[in-house]
């Protein structure tokens, strides 16, 4: 999976760089073969240039497409580390959610979700 990284209000570094792709790895790992991403969106920094201290001054954030889903997880805290590591695992529990329904849908013998038509109200 292709990644993009954009930090806000922080200098990028190599540092941020290779810890972000070292936590992504496990992201790929729980993907299946046929829903990789072309492009995972990736976004860190601080909410604000004027904040110093506080609980939740740095951000991470991540959006990316899989077979007709998107996902999303933000994540905030006091260190940058913590926070990509809180996103990381938002993102991770949200992608084993949606495995386990499509699998208990598919046990139960119901239509794939891209096949299932949509709802005009």
């Amino acid at each position: 999976m292709r990644q993009t990284i954009k930090a806000t209000n922080i200098t990028h570094t190599n540092a941020i760089d290779e810890y972000l792709h070292k936590k992504m790895a496990e992201l790929e790992r729980i993907l299946e073969p046929n829903e990789k991403s072309s492009i995972a969106r990736l976004d860190v920094g601080k909410t604000s240039k004027h904040h110093k201290e506080g609980k939740e001054v740095f951000y991470a954030e991540i959006t990316f497409h899989v077979k007709n889903k998107d996902f999303r997880a933000v994540a905030k805290s006091g260190d940058l580390y913590s926070a990509i590591d809180e996103m990381k695992d938002m993102v991770v529990r949200e992608v084993t959610r949606h495995h386990a329904h499509l699998r208990a849908d598919k046990k139960k013998g119901g239509r794939p979700w891209a096949s299932r038509p949509t709802l005009l109200i």
